[in-house]
């Protein structure tokens, strides 16, 4: 065997081992209404999101969405801007359908966030990262909720509008989410809803060196056949 088939088969072989490490689990966007850089959403149109102290009635908001694949959510954006003053506290909610067009179970809760956005403004996005245990399937349908902490609460925002007609179910509450009252399909708050589909993919470096070690083996192997 000469010395670059020898080292050929080496590296063919030390690529497999590397193959067996951990892979990088894929990023799958489960939801995205959300424009281009620059252009994310609808700066001044949205839907009320607020406490009875900011605008006399507690509005909660839930935008209907279509999971496109299935796997395990990581990261939540939200278009969301303040009206009364930039110290407003809100939640956000993922809820599954009951099958009736209503949210139905909570599948995670995030408190006490803020906007730093005054609305009207462009492009700030709340964004809700690390997520863990939530699981979302291709095909189902579920609901985003956004809501004043309290009824109570002197707070006033505005989940802007997407900007890519990107249309859905709209419901608000003036209860906490206790009721619903529907107003039909209208355009969507804009967001995402980014994670992992769960399924793997080798690491670069991994592939680099098995496709070194392949090149480098055929490379020997057509030097042999050549006249």
């Amino acid at each position: 065997m000469s010395k670059k088939l020898a080292w050929s088969v080496c590296l063919v072989a030390l690529a497999l081992c590397v193959s067996t490490l951990p892979a990088m689990a894929d990023s799958t966007t489960f939801y995205n209404n959300l424009g281009p850089s620059g252009d994310v959403y609808q700066c001044c149109t949205g839907w009320t999101v607020s406490g009875q102290g900011g605008t006399g009635t507690s509005f909660t908001a839930a935008n209907e969405f279509v999971a496109l694949a299935s796997g395990s959510v990581s990261q939540i954006d939200i278009a969301i801007g303040w009206v009364l003053s930039p110290s407003n506290d809100f939640y956000a909610a993922l809820y599954t359908d009951n099958g009736s067009g209503l949210p139905g179970t909570q599948l995670g809760r995030w408190d006490n966030l803020t906007s730093s956005t005054e609305f009207g403004q462009c492009c700030g996005l709340v964004t809700i990262s690390g997520i863990t245990g939530i699981s979302l399937t291709a095909g189902e349908s579920y609901f985003l909720v956004l809501g004043p902490e309290n009824v109570a609460d002197d707070v006033w925002l505005a989940w802007n509008l997407n900007n890519q007609n990107a249309m859905g179910l709209d419901l608000y509450s003036t209860d906490g989410g206790q009721t619903w009252n529907s107003n039909g399909t209208q355009t969507l708050g804009a967001f995402d809803i980014i994670g992992s589909s769960g399924g793997t993919v080798p690491e670069p470096s991994s592939l680099l060196l098995l496709g070194t070690g392949l090149v480098a083996a055929f490379g020997s192997m057509r030097k042999k056949l050549m006249r």
